[in-house]
C-alpha cells in the first residue's frame, strides 16, 4: 500500500473500534478522538468543552465520576504515573456516570510508541453487562434464593467480621436465632407451597428489624433464621425479639384442625467481651436460649448475656 495510504487507513481502523479512544499528551490535554468517543460524547450530552482537542482528560474524568469522587481520583493518579513515566501502564474498571446511566468501563492508558511527540493512548471499553453479570452471580452466592435472605456462608462471614468489630470497638452485638414453632406440621397439613410462603413471610419480618448497618437477616437453613444486630445491647436486643415473635403472631396463618396460629421461638444473646470470646460464643449462646424457649414452650423469647465475667474460659481456635 503506498505510504500516502496509510495515515487515512489507520483512521478507519481507529474509527471501526468498539472502544471509546483519546490520544493525550504528556499534560493529559486531548489531542484527538475516534469515532467511538464521539459517539459516546453525543449520546450522554457530555460538555465539549470535556472533550474537544485541548481540553483535560482529568477533567473529563472527574466530571464523570460515578461515586463521589473517589475512583476519579484514583484512575488520575493512575494516568499521572504514566504520564510521568513512574509506570509503564495503567489498567483500572472504573465507573462513570453520563447523564442518568452509570456504567462500568476498563480504562487502559499506556504510551504511544514511534511518535516524535511524547503521546499517550487512552481507552475506554464498556463491561456494564459484565459487571452486572458478576453483582448477580456473587449476590446468589450469599443469598438464599428462596427468601432473598443472607445464607449461611454469609451470615457466618458477616457474624465474625461483627464481633471482631465490637471486640476492637469495645461495644456489645448480639444474635437473634429464630425457629418456625411446628412447621413440619404446617407444611404436612397445608403442603410445601404454602410452607414456602411461610418462609417468606417470616423472612419479609426479619428483614424490617435488620436495616441498620451492622445488621444482617439470614436463613440458615429449613425454618431456621438468625439476625445479626452489630452494636446493639441487650435491651434493644430483646425489644427486637419480641417485635418480631409479635409480627410474625400476628401475619394470622394458622395450621390443623385447631387453626393452631405460626409463631416462632427466639433465642437471643448478647456479647460483650475484652477478646476472650468468639462468634461461636454467641452462635452457642443464640442456639441455648433457643432451645431454652423451644422446651419452655415454643412463641416465647429467651436472652443471654455473654462476657469475660460470666465465663473466664478463651475459646480454643
Amino acid at each position: 500500500m503506498p505510504i500516502r495510504d496509510r495515515s487515512a487507513l489507520h483512521t478507519l481502523v481507529i474509527d471501526s473500534l468498539a472502544e471509546q479512544i483519546a490520544i493525550i499528551d504528556r499534560d493529559a490535554r486531548i489531542v484527538d478522538v475516534n469515532a467511538a468517543w464521539r459517539h459516546f460524547a453525543r449520546e450522554n450530552r457530555l460538555a465539549p468543552e470535556l472533550l474537544d482537542a485541548g481540553s483535560s482528560y482529568l477533567d473529563l474524568l472527574e466530571a464523570t465520576s460515578a461515586v463521589g469522587g473517589r475512583q476519579a481520583t484514583e484512575a488520575a493518579r493512575g494516568v499521572l504515573k504514566v504520564l510521568g513515566g513512574r509506570q509503564a501502564s495503567l489498567r483500572i474498571e472504573y465507573p462513570m456516570r453520563a447523564g442518568d446511566r452509570e456504567r462500568w468501563y476498563v480504562m487502559r492508558v499506556t504510551r504511544l510508541e514511534n511518535t516524535r511527540r511524547l503521546l499517550f493512548v487512552c481507552s475506554h471499553f464498556d463491561i456494564t453487562e459484565r459487571r452486572h453479570a458478576e453483582e448477580e452471580a456473587l449476590h446468589l452466592s450469599r443469598h438464599d434464593s428462596l427468601t432473598g435472605l443472607a445464607n449461611r456462608r454469609h451470615f457466618e462471614e458477616v457474624l465474625a467480621s461483627e464481633v471482631r468489630r465490637a471486640i476492637r470497638r469495645r461495644m456489645p452485638v448480639s444474635l437473634i436465632a429464630v425457629d418456625v414453632d411446628y412447621f413440619k406440621e404446617f407444611n404436612d397439613w397445608h403442603g410445601h407451597v404454602a410452607g414456602d410462603e411461610c418462609l417468606v413471610s417470616v423472612a419479609e419480618i426479619l428483614a424490617r428489624f435488620a436495616r441498620r448497618p451492622g445488621d444482617l437477616a439470614a436463613r440458615l437453613g429449613g425454618d431456621e433464621f438468625a439476625v445479626v444486630l452489630g452494636e446493639t445491647d441487650a435491651d434493644i436486643t430483646l425489644r427486637f425479639a419480641e417485635g418480631i415473635r409479635e409480627a410474625v403472631e400476628g401475619l394470622g396463618m394458622t395450621h390443623g384442625e385447631a387453626n393452631a396460629p405460626v409463631t416462632v421461638s427466639i433465642g437471643a444473646a448478647t456479647l460483650r467481651s475484652q477478646g476472650r470470646h468468639s462468634e461461636r460464643s454467641l452462635f452457642a449462646a443464640a442456639d441455648r436460649t433457643l432451645y431454652r424457649a423451644k422446651s419452655a414452650g415454643r412463641n416465647r423469647v429467651e436472652h443471654e448475656q455473654v462476657d469475660d465475667s460470666t465465663d473466664p474460659e478463651p475459646d480454643v481456635r
